[in-house]
């Protein structure tokens, strides 16, 4: 082979190198790319999945509380009237309570 030939292809290898590495540069870029779409999407979708619990949390808490509401209200109500009930009353009935526990246990 002449030099000439000899000096063509050591260029050609090293032309072909270079490509090489530049398209290996090109591969990373796009891959860089690629990872960094993937991770925004994946950001994306975990901010998505965070609204829809808070809107679903939100939901059940207002369901929570629209039942809990009335409850407490009935049972605020019930407990004033027991707290209204007369002193004699309430010694009336603790008598009777007392009187059925003794005469059913004490003998």
């Amino acid at each position: 082979m002449s030099e000439d030939a000899i000096e063509q292809l050591t260029k050609a290898e090293k032309q072909a190198d270079e490509m090489l590495d530049e398209a290996k540069k090109q591969v990373r870029k796009e891959q860089e790319k690629s990872d960094k779409r993937v991770a925004q999407f994946q950001e994306e979708q975990d901010e998505i999945e965070e609204q829809r619990k808070q809107e679903i949390r939100e939901k059940y808490d207002q369901e929570f509380h629209n039942i809990q509401e009335p409850l407490n209200e009935q049972t605020q109500k019930e407990i004033e009237q027991l707290q209204a009930i007369s002193k004699e009353m309430r010694e009336k009935a603790l008598s009777l309570i007392i009187n059925k526990v003794v005469n059913e246990y004490g003998n």
